[in-house]
């Protein structure tokens, strides 16, 4: 029997949606944490057998997978049905913003926005050379890199909106080159690397605020690669060693202010790291040679690691790297030499509970 003058459970509910309607806050739906114990690879699959350029990007539905290849801009089910939906030279990076359904891409320097359809394409006049592009999480603005035209080498972190009826110059970084670009999920920071103009070893980390002047350095470990903001926005996965322009060192997790390390993996060679959208895990590609690879699932505290698969890479190079990408709901990886330097067919594994 409930006590007299204490409010249901219905009556509470009620009272907190109509809070949350008045100060505009959404609720959002989390994905549930999930140990490597838990999951086993019940299917990979090569998605597609055209080779594609850029990295394979998800819709925010996990259905579908945007990338480029020869002839422009191409969006692929599950089931592999491709289906071209713009024109593109030489296309080298895709972000997809499920909020606006819209798909930016970066061709030969020039950001271009469209519907996930390819309707209302634009360009936007952004000064420069565009190098990386990433949709704010609520996905009305669009981050970019941007390299200086004079041929300086002097980069610049822009925002945009969909349209270019907004565009601005945030921050730029004389005598670096910017790099990894990736949002934080309030949406309103970023996170960058730092690195010379003529190599990828990132030597400093910062979150930025967009809407005004705020920067804080984050601490690395010494040279980085592949650095990775976790979806969370409280920790780092990164390639860390004195070896790391050669893809060579240990795989670690920190937090944000450089304490809880984590070692996910031993020093070797790797190609690729990307974070599961819940947070707790990351996938990472071990390179066994110039034409083989191993793809694990670890668990983000350092207990436990999945297999996924052995993979021979179509084309072979020592310098090759594998491009990774986890779906929204955690439950496919897109994965293939597809890196904006190197092309190759996308693969996706699906994982289940055991």
């Amino acid at each position: 029997m409930r006590a007299p003058g204490v409010p249901g459970r219905r009556v509470f509910l009620l009272l907190l949606v109509g809070v949350l309607g008045v100060s505009g806050c959404t609720v959002r739906r989390s994905h549930i944490p999930e140990s490597t114990r838990q999951l086993l690879v019940s299917r990979t699959v090569r998605l597609i057998e055209r080779p594609a350029l850029s990295p394979a990007v998800w819709s925010s539905d996990g259905r579908q997978l945007a990338y480029s290849a020869a002839g422009g801009v191409w969006v692929a089910g599950l089931d592999g049905k491709e289906m071209r939906i713009a024109p593109g030279g030489v296309v080298t990076a895709i972000s997809w913003s499920g909020p606006l359904n819209a798909i930016a891409v970066i061709d030969q320097g020039t950001v271009w926005t469209m519907g996930a359809d390819g309707t209302n394409r634009r360009r936007l006049a952004i000064e420069g050379f565009a190098t990386e592009l990433a949709w704010s999480p609520g996905g009305d603005r669009l981050a970019l890199l941007v390299r200086d035209p004079s041929g300086g080498g002097q980069y610049a972190l822009w925002l945009a909106s969909r349209d270019g009826g907004f565009v601005r110059r945030v921050r730029s970084a004389p005598g670096h080159a910017m790099r990894d670009l990736q949002w934080f999920p309030d949406g309103l920071y970023v996170f960058y690397g730092l690195s010379s103009p003529s190599d990828a070893v990132i030597t400093e980390a910062w979150r930025v605020r967009v809407a005004y002047p705020d920067a804080h350095t984050i601490p690395l470990i010494g040279p980085a690669r592949f650095v990775r903001l976790s979806p969370s926005g409280r920790s780092v996965a990164y390639l860390a060693g004195t070896e790391v322009l050669d893809d060579r060192g240990e795989l670690v997790v920190t937090r944000l202010d450089g304490t809880g390390r984590v070692n996910l993996a031993p020093a070797d060679r790797y190609g690729g790291v990307a974070w599961a959208p819940q947070s707790d895990k990351v996938v990472y590609a071990r390179m066994e040679s110039e034409a083989d690879a191993q793809i694990w699932v670890a668990d983000a505290d350092g207990s436990g690691r999945l297999r996924v698969l052995d993979y021979a890479l179509e084309f072979s190079d020592p310098s090759i790297a594998l491009s990774l990408a986890w779906s929204p709901d955690g439950r496919h990886l897109a994965f293939g030499t597809n890196t904006g330097s190197f092309t190759g067919p996308v693969w996706v594994a699906t994982l289940a509970r055991r």
